[in-house]
């Protein structure tokens, strides 16, 4: 079965494993838009909004604030075109953000890729350990160190 080419609220809901509630919240928020709205008002979104939304799903997992979320769905729309395919012709005067702001996403941005850094290593060994703790491969396995 193929990816539609466009999605209802329901179905881009469903592909990203989220409720409706949370693709409508993100569109009243202006983060997600329709890619087109039916004669009889139907939100149609296409195969784009799906990664804009996994990305926003990501970036809130990962302790974004949705301003800070926002700020990244700007950036993405700004350098990237309606597929998805980075626009190598972009410009600083594509970025709808202001200087102060780009620099505390930009540090934002760093103190969390420091995070990960840092617990990468942990993160795969709990990984490993639980996947034979529930997968009964290894028979017992010790409790990781770290």
């Amino acid at each position: 079965m193929s990816a539609p080419t466009f999605y209802t609220t329901a179905e881009l809901a469903r592909a990203a494993g989220v409720t409706r509630r949370t693709v409508m919240h993100y569109a009243e928020l202006g983060l997600l838009t329709p890619d087109q709205v039916t004669a009889s008002g139907r939100s149609l979104y296409g195969p784009y909004a799906l990664r804009l939304l996994r990305d926003l799903l990501d970036l809130r997992a990962l302790g974004m604030t949705l301003e800070e979320a926002r700020d990244m769905v700007a950036l993405r729309r700004a350098t990237h075109d309606v597929s998805g395919t980075y626009r190598h012709d972009w410009t600083r005067a594509d970025v709808p953000i202001d200087d102060e702001r780009l620099q505390a996403l930009q540090s934002r941005l760093r103190a969390i890729q420091s995070a990960y850094e840092r617990q990468a290593e942990n993160l795969a060994r709990f990984d490993r350990w639980l996947t034979k703790r529930f997968t009964g491969s290894g028979g017992t396995p010790e409790v990781p160190e770290g």
